[in-house]
């Protein structure tokens, strides 16, 4: 890839907007036999700014599928960045469509000018529909290693991935390789391009229905049928910003709900009819929440301790509960007695790898293969001798892209990383019958079996750009009949009341809640409250029962069929009607009430 005539940077920006717009307009090119050709412009970017571009045919690796994929041994140290421009990747002001982000972000042609960067890709996607067709790009090789980038400049869109080459320090580990699938008639959507990306996820067995990993598989099984209710115990409050603890700075645990009180909520829960739900004590560890990880042991004191524990997983299983605990393996505190920074990852420059500082201290991300080596299997086996069995929750670990260590003691590129938190997530199964995490990033989608929220776009993930228009259930065309989860930060707690502002927590009002957690096939959550009114709980409990048959169904197509109302379609045939208008909608002979849902099942599809 060095033989190209370079290009001086600043012509670049220049010739960009006409460069894309001519990808996307030129009749392409004749096979030999008679087919169209499709096309991809690479741009190099060297270390030294030099740029190359080359327009380079695509293979055809199946029907409606154009592969194109640059060997390792073309990826050479001196690249700073490669873009790969697809050909129908391009669109013009005006136009009617749209581009997709793997983030669940959607926006229409409506912009002279913008940019959208996108570095945590919770898939390896992204999609384009244009009035010339529509595709999905699959990111097959390198993956970990991009990312997702929409320019509108002079009016024209492009949207393509940017592989950071220089960032990944590593060589390269992989070939990088990209899917691009060409979709048509009722596959030309977004619903299409994130079903694409299903059948290739099930067609190489990375993932597996849920209907079928629940078969021999208790634990999961009752996940699957029930709401998941966390209880965080307490806290050190670190109000100094104390990076690094001891016995004589470390401030007192704050107690917010002891193991006596976890009883009385579970009692209380039972008591007003929830005959099944899947309960999850935070915090429970040495130090409380964030408190002293990688130390989990011996359990809190200050919320009574390891005999108390043991007697709320007891009372739980007595009420015919299941119950888990919260665990973090991404934050290591130096005030923990099994810290050591032989197992802290390392950046290129040898420096640890530390993000905020939070009640333990100074966060420290480990390097995965140590934590899979090191501390997993003596923390699970403390854990199942208590008692706890389900979808055990690993905070952090999905909601992040996977991250390097350069320690060269035990270095890990992104993939391996990958494979080690999957490997966790293997032994969480094996030991407890279910993996949790906090969000959606596939890296894990192997060994994962539930999200606690998908998005807390945009007010914590993500930021508001002018180029989106919405968000859209991409995620879950993909997973849902695969990996449980709960759509939204904000959807947790959904039918509490509470005020609407500008955090994660309350970011849409108590009725667009109700309505989004159903019209994104949600498993009600509750976490953030007092748990002093237990109805809601019951409320909710009672709401699911009719719905939650839907987990096992993949969501096979969504859209909104007139302003602000919305259709979700199931592979059983149901249908989830969302309205968010102020008026009353009519849909194949029913009565959808303004800012209300219903529920179409099939044996009512095709009567009215």
């Amino acid at each position: 890839m060095g033989d190209e005539p370079a290009l001086k940077a600043e012509h670049v920006g220049v010739a960009w907007a006409a460069l894309a717009l001519a990808l996307a307009l030129a009749l392409p090119a004749a096979a030999g036999n008679g087919e169209a050709v499709k096309h991809a412009l690479v741009r190099v970017t060297k270390i030294d700014g030099r740029i190359t571009e080359k327009s380079l045919p695509l293979e055809k690796a199946t029907d409606r599928v154009y592969r194109l994929k640059i060997p390792i041994k073309d990826i050479t140290r001196d690249i700073n960045t490669i873009d790969i421009i697809y050909a129908d990747a391009s669109a013009c002001k005006g136009e009617a469509g749209y581009f997709v982000v793997s983030t669940g972000v959607l926006g229409t042609f409506r912009e002279d000018k913008g940019r959208l960067e996108e570095r945590r890709n919770p898939m390896p996607i992204f999609g384009m529909k244009t009035p010339r067709g529509a595709f999905v790009g699959i990111v097959k090789g390198l993956k970990y290693e991009f990312k997702t980038v929409v320019d509108v400049t002079h009016g024209v869109y492009t949207i393509f991935p940017r592989f950071l080459i220089k960032e990944m320090v590593f060589d390269p580990y992989e070939d990088l390789v990209i899917d691009f699938h060409a979709l048509e008639e009722n596959d030309a959507n977004y619903s299409g391009m994130a079903s694409a990306y299903r059948a290739y996820q099930l067609g190489r067995g990375e993932v597996t229905p849920l209907r079928e990993r629940v078969k021999g598989n208790p634990q999961l099984a009752y996940s699957a049928d029930t709401m998941f209710v966390r209880v965080k115990h307490g806290i050190k409050i670190n109000k100094l910003k104390i990076e690094h603890q001891t016995s004589s700075n470390e401030p007192p645990v704050t107690v917010f709900k002891s193991f006596d009180d976890l009883m009385k909520i579970m009692k209380g829960l039972k008591a007003l009819g929830v005959e099944k739900v899947e309960m999850c004590s935070v915090g429970w560890n040495s130090g409380g929440f964030d408190g002293r990880f990688p130390t989990l042991f011996p359990v809190e004191p200050a919320f009574g301790g390891a005999a108390k524990l043991r007697e709320a997983i007891a009372c739980a299983h007595g009420l015919g509960y299941q119950i888990v605990c919260h665990v973090c393996n991404t934050d290591f505190y130096t005030v923990s007695d099994r810290y050591d920074e032989y197992n802290v990852a390392k950046r290129s420059d040898g420096s640890l790898h530390k993000h905020g500082v939070l009640a333990g201290g100074r966060a420290y991300y480990p390097c995965f293969q140590q934590v899979d080596n090191v501390y997993i299997d003596d923390d699970y086996k403390g854990l199942a001798d208590l008692g706890f069995k389900g979808t055990h929750h690993i905070d952090v670990t999905s909601c992040i892209t996977p991250y390097p260590c350069f320690d060269p003691k035990h270095p890990c590129n992104r993939q391996q990383t990958a494979d080690y938190m999957n490997q966790i997530g293997e032994k969480a199964r094996r030991t407890f019958g279910g993996f949790g995490s906090e969000g959606p990033c596939d890296h894990v989608a192997r060994t994962l079996d539930y999200a606690l929220y998908v998005t807390a776009y945009p007010k914590w993930l993500g930021t508001p750009n002018p180029l989106i228009d919405r968000l859209i259930p991409l995620w879950q065309i993909a997973y849902h009949g695969i990996i449980l989860s709960n759509p939204y930060y904000s959807t947790i707690d959904y039918n509490y009341p509470r005020e609407s502002g500008d955090k994660p927590h309350t970011s849409l009002t108590q009725t667009t809640r109700r309505l989004k957690l159903y019209e994104f096939g949600g498993r009600p959550t509750f976490y953030f409250n007092p748990y002093t009114d237990l109805k809601p709980i019951k409320e909710a409990y009672d709401e699911y029962q009719p719905m939650k048959h839907l987990q096992y169904e993949f969501m096979d197509f969504h859209d909104e069929i007139a302003k602000d109302v919305f259709l979700t379609r199931y592979s059983d045939g149901s249908e989830v009607v969302s309205n968010y208008s102020g008026k009353a909608f009519r849909y194949k002979g029913r009565t959808i009430q303004a800012m209300d849902y219903k529920l179409i099942k099939p044996r009512f599809l095709g009567l009215f």
